[in-house]
């Protein structure tokens, strides 16, 4: 399978005070492979989110080197927030379309890949709403949307289901595992629940506590759909638990 992004070396250090280093990540090497849905897993703590941040570009300061596959550029990629990170002046409709400004298209064609999001996450109805008038699952639906308007061949997503209800979560990740397939793009994601990554991921890379190093790679061929209550799930379940706990 082609590589869509590639590590090597990579680390990053934050000075908290004077005299004082933080080494959040260390010599991180891994690479991403083109179409798949890849899981970084680990404890608090560990730098998930900031390895996240540098390799979609967010977090520009750091060691290493970072390359892209030649079909592949920057402005290529998504980012999923925890926080929903949704402008709370804009309506549902114009935060789906914010990525869409910056690109050569007429106003027909950005009007059309917004209603299609809006009608793809079941946001029609609430296409003039304003943020605060939506829980947080219809908020985050529109965080998906937004991300997925500009047809990206990478998404980034941190924690995107950590502050939902679980059955709220569940739907949100079954819509996501329906439209990575069909549209075939990379998602790397930052998690911390065991059972949402062996759901989602082709392979799970378990970072240990700071510095964050990459401890171990779980391939995942469970058959999708995933059985959570098949042997084999419990099985990497377990192993995954063992990695990860303290």
């Amino acid at each position: 399978m082609n590589t869509a992004l590639e590590l090597k070396n990579i680390s990053k250090s934050f000075q908290e005070k004077p005299g004082e280093t933080l080494v959040a990540l260390k010599n991180i090497s891994l690479e991403i492979r083109l179409g798949e849905f890849f899981i970084f897993l680990g404890p608090s703590g560990a730098g998930k989110s900031t390895l996240l941040r540098v390799m979609s570009g967010l977090e520009k300061s750091y060691e290493g080197n970072l390359s892209l596959s030649g079909e592949i550029a920057k402005s290529d990629f998504s980012f999923v927030f925890q926080q929903f990170a949704l402008l709370p002046w804009l309506t549902v409709r114009e935060n789906i379309g914010l990525g869409l400004m910056s690109r050569n298209l007429s106003s027909a064609d950005r009007n059309k890949r917004v209603s299609e999001e809006l009608k793809l996450f079941k946001l029609e109805k609430f296409s003039q709403a304003f943020p605060r008038e939506l829980s947080g699952g219809m908020r985050q639906r529109v965080g998906l949307a937004r991300a997925l308007c500009t047809n990206p061949k990478i998404i980034f997503m941190d924690e995107p289901f950590s502050e939902l209800d679980s059955f709220t979560a569940e739907e949100l990740r079954q819509d996501l595992l329906k439209i990575w397939n069909e549209r075939k793009m990379t998602i790397v994601m930052v998690s911390h629940n065991i059972e949402e990554a062996l759901e989602l991921a082709d392979r799970i890379a378990v970072l240990t506590p700071l510095p964050g190093r990459i401890e171990k790679i779980i391939e995942n061929s469970l058959p999708r759909p995933r059985n959570k209550r098949s042997p084999d799930f419990y099985r990497l379940y377990d192993e995954l638990y063992t990695l990860i706990k303290p």
